[in-house]
């Protein structure tokens, strides 16, 4: 899945990195990238959010991101003042799965944060 983000078989990838933060996966191309990703590792959704990882694409223009956060409590979407890093170890995890489980796929340390 290199090709995916774009990313050299002679570039090292660990299972920390991020593929928002570290490897610059982010709007329609992390999209489409998890999209490509559930499909070839056979992953169901699950509980899966884009908007806990992800900026959505495009610049925060002051009217439309009145508007599009209207719509989004409107419609029920999560906001999210800070996103959580996706990192590769979460995605092998996700594998090993079959399934998105956000809960049981955070890295250890992020869980006992919030508990």
């Amino acid at each position: 899945m290199r090709g995916e983000i774009g990313w050299s078989r002679k570039k090292p990838l660990k299972a920390s990195d991020a593929l928002e933060g570290d490897l610059g996966v982010t709007g329609d191309d992390a999209d489409d990238f998890m999209d490509a990703f559930s499909k070839r590792f056979h992953v169901e959704p699950g509980d899966f959010d884009f908007h806990r990882y992800f900026e959505m694409e495009g610049l925060p223009i002051w009217p439309f991101s009145i508007l599009t956060n209207w719509l989004h409590r409107r419609w029920g979407i999560p906001q999210y003042d800070k996103r959580e890093p996706l990192t590769l170890a979460m995605l092998q995890r996700a594998i090993a799965l079959g399934v998105w489980d956000t809960e049981r796929l955070r890295e250890p340390q992020a869980r006992r944060e919030t508990k």
